[in-house]
Parts: structure tokens; C-alpha cells; sequence
């Protein structure tokens, strides 16, 4: 699954007169993107609003990419702007998708913005009914974070737009607590999750803590070896009690961490992803992206292309699931 946790159309709140073409031509033609790769839903952010209600009511008409948001409403006939979330059939299981944003501009005179935690709780308890497994994605500052673990125990994941702090790959999650992840702004990285499910009523196993875990030790003990190869590690440091015993907790922590992995129903690991020059350019795709950015620069009038081009400026939240 491809998803977007939102903000992807424009960059900041209020676009310009000046640049209004340009904009709109590099919104349009990112969603075509989309649609190349194949994304499963967008949530409507702040920033999607930056062209108008009408200019995103057009995006989503021409795109069979569902936009959703469960607490945005027309204001002048106080239903909801869009479908507040979609269910996914990845065989055998359904994922649910709830879309949900704390950050449009006061003031709009034609979208009502409801509580999120109000909003969220009613559609968790209907989608919960037809999903076996629940993602939020929440256009929200980080301030929120703790507040949408609190108030969303019954989602599986939560994926926060627009903070710029990014989720630390290999990082430990609170048992009993929802975890959430953030890729950070400006599609600099891509967020990559890959589950594999046996049984949606087991826990789930974050591997990626794991194996970082089980990547610090073999390298510690490895360091500590480096003094003599030819001898037992053990019998190396034997006199030595502070290492010796920091010895037996590394090696106790890597058996406990593969025993961990091993007894694993359900596993997910989690990764950041550079949109840097380092990933190989589909041929297709990239020539795509090089005409939107000839045609981008001629709009704006000038030799100057933006630095947050449409090639990193698309920040998927992909996520994989076997």
C-alpha cells in the first residue's frame, strides 16, 4: 500500500498570485504521479487547501485516488467535505484508513474543521467493524503526538504530516501503547513499513528494534574480540569483571532479541528511506518528473528551480505488508 498522510499538493498554507499557475500545474501533475505508482489514499492536510476549496475539489475529481478526511465539512451544508476513510483489501486481511487533520487556517469560509479526537473516535468504532487492521493518518503538529496515542489505543498505526522531527528507525515502542511515525517534512524520506501477518489477534513485533539491538551487540562483542582473536572471548576479559560482566549482558541481549524475532506471529520493521541520488530512477518516471520541472520553470519565469522539486517533493508513506 501507498498512502499519503497529507500536505502533498503544495508546500505551504497560501499560494501566491504570482506563482498560482506554476503551483497548480506541479499539484496536478504530482497526483499524476500518484496515480503512475499506484497510492491507496491521501489525507487532506492544511496545505491541500492552499489553492482553494474548488482548486482541490477539481484535484479530486480528476483522480480516482479517494482523498480523505474525517473532520473537515462543507460549511454550507455541514456534511463532510469527503469520504472519512477507506477500507483496502489486502487479502486476507482489510486495512482501514482514517484521515484526520488539526491544522487548517482559521478564518476559511468554506470548510468547518471538527475536533480530530471527536472526529476520530466516531469513525475508529465504525471502521473498526470492517478493518482487521486500523491506520490513522493525522495531519497534526508534534505537540500532538502523546495526546493521539492517548485518545487512539484502539489504531494499529498512526502516521503524522508535517512535523519535522522523524521517527529514529530502530527505536523502542511503548507495550500497550499505539505506535505513531513520522517521516518528516518536505518528502526528503520515504516512510517504509513492511508487515508480515499470521494472526491479527497476536501482538505485534517491531523487528527493526530488534535487529538494531541485535546489530549494537555482535558489533560490541566483536570490538571486544578485536584484542585476540585466537582466544575465548570469555577467557580473554576472564580477569577483567567489569567487561566480563558487560560481556554476559551483551550476549544474554542478543539470544533474547533472536529468540524474540523467532517467536514473532506478527512482524513489522520499520524504515526511513533517503529520497536522495543514491535510489535508482525508473527511466519512465523520471523522464515524467524532468518535463513537469522544464515546464514548472518556464511558469514561474525564471531560471530557478525550486529546491523542493516534485522528485523529492513527494513524500510517500509506503507502507508493504506480505
Amino acid at each position: 500500500m501507498i498512502l499519503d498522510a497529507g500536505e502533498v499538493l503544495f508546500d505551504s498554507p497560501i499560494v501566491l498570485d504570482n506563482t498560482r499557475s506554476a503551483d497548480e500545474y506541479k499539484a496536478r501533475n504530482i497526483i499524476k504521479g500518484y496515480e503512475e505508482i499506484g497510492c491507496n489514499a491521501i489525507n487532506i492536510g492544511g496545505y491541500e487547501l492552499a489553492g482553494g476549496v474548488k482548486f482541490l475539489q477539481s484535484i479530486m475529481d480528476s483522480t480516482d485516488i479517494p482523498f480523505i478526511s474525517a473532520n473537515l465539512r462543507n460549511k454550507s451544508t455541514g456534511k463532510l467535505f469527503t469520504d472519512p476513510y477507506v477500507i483496502v483489501d489486502r487479502e486476507p486481511f482489510r486495512v482501514g484508513v482514517i484521515g484526520l487533520t488539526s491544522l487548517i487556517k482559521d478564518g476559511n469560509k468554506f470548510i468547518v474543521m471538527d475536533d480530530i479526537y471527536i472526529s476520530g473516535k466516531k469513525y475508529m468504532k465504525e471502521i473498526r467493524k470492517k478493518a482487521d487492521i486500523v491506520i490513522m493518518l493525522v495531519n497534526a503538529d508534534r505537540k500532538e503526538k502523546q495526546v493521539l496515542q492517548d485518545e487512539f489505543k484502539d489504531a494499529d498505526y498512526i502516521v503524522i504530516s508535517r512535523d519535522i522531527a522523524r521517527t529514529k528507525q530502530g527505536q523502542p515502542h511503548q507495550k500497550n501503547v499505539t505506535p505513531v511515525f513520522c517521516p518528516g517534512k518536505q518528502g526528503k524520506y520515504m516512510a517504509f513499513m513492511e508487515m508480515d501477518i499470521t494472526n491479527t489477534d497476536s501482538p505485534y513485533v517491531d523487528v527493526s528494534y530488534y535487529n538494531k539491538l541485535i546489530q549494537n551487540s555482535e558489533r560490541r562483542i566483536a570490538n571486544y574480540q578485536k584484542k585476540n582473536p585466537d582466544i575465548p572471548l570469555k577467557e580473554l576479559y576472564s580477569e577483567n569483571q567489569a567487561v566480563y560482566r558487560q560481556i554476559v549482558t551483551l550476549e544474554k541481549q542478543l539470544v533474547d532479541a533472536k529468540n524474540k524475532i523467532a517467536k514473532a506471529r506478527n512482524k513489522i520493521e520499520f524504515e526511513l528511506i533517503p529520497m536522495n541520488r543514491k535510489i535508482t530512477d525508473d527511466p519512465k518516471m523520471l523522464s515524467f518528473v524532468d518535463s513537469i520541472l522544464v515546464k514548472d520553470k518556464q511558469l514561474r519565469g525564471s531560471s530557478f528551480l525550486p529546491h523542493n522539486d516534485l522528485n523529492h517533493h513527494n513524500h510517500n508513506h509506503h507502507i508493504k505488508k506480505k
